[in-house]
């Protein structure tokens, strides 16, 4: 048999019989993306990984990392861990680690502080992504709060001077294993060679990090499919860094944004004002078209602003929050794949002030492991006075004139929804692969229609009425696929096929007046227009 190397436990470390000749280094990466660096001493001597989660509660959970490493001078050597090289026939294969090209050094007092900063990793195209230091307010308390409970063991609270000032070389993304053996790999090495995405050279040539921000904020792409619609036409697009896309009628791109670095997940146009919502709890607004903005509440720094809807002179936000719940039942079968996965606390408040200082809680779902299995995420939709949300797998609906709720699913769960705001029409997916099942109703919920349904893997049904729709699927490959479309055909009460989005290109749908837009790797945008896809904006 084969002798499987064992990994020692590593042993805690007690701050104070470490603090006489040890340091602290700290490191973050606010907007996720990072597990681990590998530093090493300049000297000589063993690799040490710091991996550890500091507490910083400024930042989402696992985005803060610390380790107490004995006092010197360090390089940071590697972007992750690097594992054991064979892939085991057991368990998932292990994330290969990163060269880091610059070997940037730095220094570890005892009894002292070592702050590595915040840090954001970018993908740039090419099987490369770069880090870029994103030093920034919001950010400010975090280091703060991750050395309380070791203050009393520090000499000195003021971090040793530790700058990193330029965005870092590009790093190479190495491939990981399959598991499946030697063909396979060497099978996904082609396919890796073969579609190679194109490379942000612009990105990669700019070393200045308030430089990389500026052309990064212009091509990040939308985040969501229900943009703000104003009365001309214009779209705009929540995006991440605190910015808006904006889409002209003719199919032009710009952006704009705010003072955040914070994901904008949810945007809306009302009473002459654009409404944004961040990923921490937000809401803002402006009156020029995004050029200022000023804010208007601000809800848990832990909730995710994902949807804002107004009519009738009622305000609706939707905010999502995740949390560890030990007592959350884990199931079995389908939902073994949530083990893991955090609880959610669904919000939906309700106001009619125009400042949205009246916001009050409407209802809270709970969504423990179980209730998120085989679900696409949360959305909410307003429509004919109605309010339509997706607590897990199940659809819920607020009627705003009585305020009372009803939890309408068509058969067990759904794991998306979409209604017509022009028919009316709702149209509920169960996405299961084999098993998956496509439902309407005409008559807001109450009583519901099996149809026909596309071939999966089945990623969004819209239905425009109850004989037109429109789907989309991944067609998958051994290795790669492409995303296809869909008509509905009342006849058959089937779907044919009616194309396909250029290769690796996310399609978005956002109404049946607009053209079916596509996000390609590089962030360039194309367009739908009469049968054939069109750059709407070039990000190269």
């Amino acid at each position: 048999m084969l002798a499987l190397p064992a990994t020692a436990k590593e042993k805690p470390q007690v701050p104070a019989e470490l603090a006489p000749t040890h340091g602290y280094v700290y490191v973050a990466f606010p907007k996720g993306g990072g597990e681990a660096i590998t530093v090493a001493p300049v000297a000589g001597g063993k690799d040490v990984v710091i991996d550890t989660p500091a507490a910083a509660t400024s930042l989402p959970a696992a985005h803060a990392f610390a380790k107490w490493l004995p006092a010197g001078r360090y390089k940071i050597k590697l972007w992750g861990v690097l594992k054991w090289p064979i892939t085991p026939a057991f368990g998932p294969p292990d994330k290969p680690a990163s060269d880091w090209p610059d070997g940037l050094e730095f220094d570890v007092q005892a009894g002292r502080v070592t702050d590595l900063g915040d840090l954001m990793p970018v993908n740039v195209g090419g099987y490369q992504f770069v880090v870029v230091p994103v030093p920034h307010p919001e950010h400010a308390g975090s280091l703060a709060e991750a050395i309380k409970p070791i203050a009393a063991v520090l000499k000195d609270s003021t971090p040793v001077p530790y700058t990193m000032t330029s965005v870092s070389g590009a790093i190479t993304i190495q491939q990981q294993s399959t598991g499946l053996g030697l063909i396979a790999d060497l099978l996904l090495a082609h396919d890796r060679k073969v579609n190679k995405p194109s490379t942000q050279d612009a990105l990669i040539a700019a070393k200045d990090p308030k430089e990389f921000l500026r052309l990064l904020r212009g091509i990040t792409p939308p985040l969501q499919d229900e943009p703000a619609r104003l009365d001309d036409g214009t779209l705009y697009f929540p995006a991440d860094l605190g910015q808006l896309r904006k889409r002209t009628p003719d199919g032009q791109w710009s952006s704009l944004g705010m003072d955040t670095l914070r994901q904008i997940l949810a945007v809306e146009y009302a009473n002459g004002r654009l409404v944004a919502g961040s990923d921490d709890g937000h809401l803002r607004a402006s009156r020029d078209g995004g050029a200022t903005w000023a804010e208007l509440k601000a809800l848990g720094r832990l909730e995710s602003i994902i949807d804002i809807d107004h009519a009738d002179g009622t305000w609706i936000v939707t905010s999502t929050e995740k949390f560890e719940d030990s007592k959350a039942p884990r199931g079995n079968g389908l939902v073994a794949a949530a083990r893991g996965t955090p609880s959610v606390r669904l919000r939906v408040y309700t106001g009619r002030s125009d400042d949205l200082a009246d916001l009050a809680l409407s209802k809270e779902f709970v969504l423990a492991p179980k209730d998120q299995a085989g679900w696409l995420g949360a959305r909410g939709q307003l429509a004919g006075g109605r309010y339509y949300v997706l607590a897990g797998t199940a659809l819920q609906r607020l009627d705003l004139a009585s305020g009372q709720w009803k939890t309408i699913t068509p058969g067990a769960r759904i794991s998306s929804h979409r209604i017509d705001p022009t028919t009316g029409v709702v149209s509920a997916l169960w996405s299961q692969g084999a098993f998956s099942k496509v439902h309407i109703s005409s008559d807001h919920g109450d009583t519901w229609t099996q149809i026909g349904r596309p071939p999966y893997i089945i990623h969004d049904v819209q239905m425009d009425s109850a004989d037109r729709g429109w789907a989309s699927r991944w067609n998958m490959n051994a290795f790669s696929g492409v995303w296809e479309t869909y008509t509905f055909v009342p006849a058959k009460n089937d779907w044919d096929k009616s194309g396909e989005a250029p290769f690796n290109c996310r399609l978005m749908r956002i109404a049946p007046d607009l053209p079916v837009l596509c996000f390609a790797p590089d962030a360039s945008i194309l367009g739908l227009h009469d049968g054939k896809w069109e750059a709407e904006f070039s990000a190269l």
